[in-house]
C-alpha cells in the first residue's frame, strides 16, 4: 500500500510526502515508531486522508513509521 500525505511547510507551501507499509522485521531499530492516536489531529487527518491540501502534518517526518492498522513508513 501506497498512499501520499501533504505536510504544509513553514512558509505555507505543501510538501508532500509518501508513506508505506512495511514489514515489521524491516524496521530500523533506531526508527521512531508512534501509534496512530500518538499523533496530531492533522497529522492524523493527513494520514488517513490520501493527501488532502489542507491537511498539516508538521509532527511526521522522513523515516517515521506510524503503526495504525499495519506499520507504514514515511518517505
Amino acid at each position: 500500500m501506497s498512499r501520499t500525505a501533504r505536510d504544509r511547510a513553514s512558509d505555507g507551501g505543501a510538501d508532500r510526502s509518501d508513506v508505506v507499509a512495511i514489514a515489521p522485521g524491516s524496521i530500523d531499530g533506531d526508527a521512531r515508531v508512534r501509534d496512530f492516536d500518538q499523533l496530531s489531529e492533522s497529522a492524523q487527518r493527513a494520514f488517513v486522508s490520501e493527501g488532502a491540501p489542507d491537511a498539516a502534518a508538521s509532527d511526521l517526518e522522513r523515516d517515521d513509521v506510524v503503526r495504525y492498522t499495519d506499520y507504514y513508513l514515511v518517505l
